[in-house]
């Protein structure tokens, strides 16, 4: 089989498993019961009257897809390998756009693209663990992007009453039907556009913790 044929035919099976995962989702979606907390201060992002940066773990990104406010574009931030391409196509489905890039690969382009799809009103969702780690600590790319784009972080997470947990490096939770999904918005997160190093530290640092301890009570209340 020539080069060709090969990667029309691995295009075709990515097609494919994008389509079922996303329907997948939506599975998951309709026939689980729904509980929303989201911190008051959140309130005015969650309905679309402002834009932010919404972070949730790679582990947590299964549901993700389902969380866009109204009357704004969702940009996600995805990889150039393999598993980004395939996680473009299913968000595609969910009327959610690409930004390529990662800390490793295409960084400073994709942080010019995210800063001005915040500057044109877009939210911005971002695993600040991904794409390979180290499992729920923030790189320090999303305090860059916030401090420069002046918007808050989001912290975003859910949890399920009925769920695997992969072997992966993020243990990945594959909520299953027929359970009750716990979605949990925190208060969003400033990152002073004057920060030097060790204020972008502590930024880095205060998102990393809102985002566990929001892991922490989406867990506790999904029982």
């Amino acid at each position: 089989m020539s080069f060709k044929k090969r990667l029309l035919k691995h295009r075709r099976t990515q097609a494919i498993l994008a389509f079922l995962l996303a329907a997948y989702i939506r599975l998951v979606y309709v026939t689980s019961r729904k509980t929303f907390h989201y911190d008051e201060a959140a309130m005015p992002y969650m309905r679309g009257e402002h834009n932010a940066i919404f972070a949730f773990w790679h582990g947590r990104m299964m549901l993700c897809p389902t969380i866009c406010p109204p009357g704004r574009q969702m940009r996600v931030l995805s990889s150039h390998h393999g598993d980004g391409r395939l996680i473009s196509t299913v968000i595609g489905y969910f009327n959610q756009e690409t930004i390529s890039g990662s800390s490793s690969r295409g960084g400073k382009a994709a942080l010019l693209e995210m800063l001005r799809c915040l500057g044109a009103g877009d939210n911005i969702s971002i695993t600040p663990d991904g794409p390979r780690g180290p499992v729920q600590q923030v790189a320090k790319g999303i305090v860059t992007a916030a401090k420069h784009a002046k918007k808050p972080v989001l912290p975003v997470t859910f949890s399920s009453t009925h769920h695997k947990r992969m072997r992966s490096w993020d243990r990945f939770m594959l909520a299953l039907p027929l359970g009750r999904i716990v979605f949990c918005v925190g208060a969003p997160i400033m990152v002073d556009a004057n920060a030097d190093k060790p204020a972008e530290e502590a930024a880095r640092h205060a998102i990393e913790q809102a985002m566990n301890q929001l892991v922490e009570k989406a867990d506790a209340l999904a029982v």
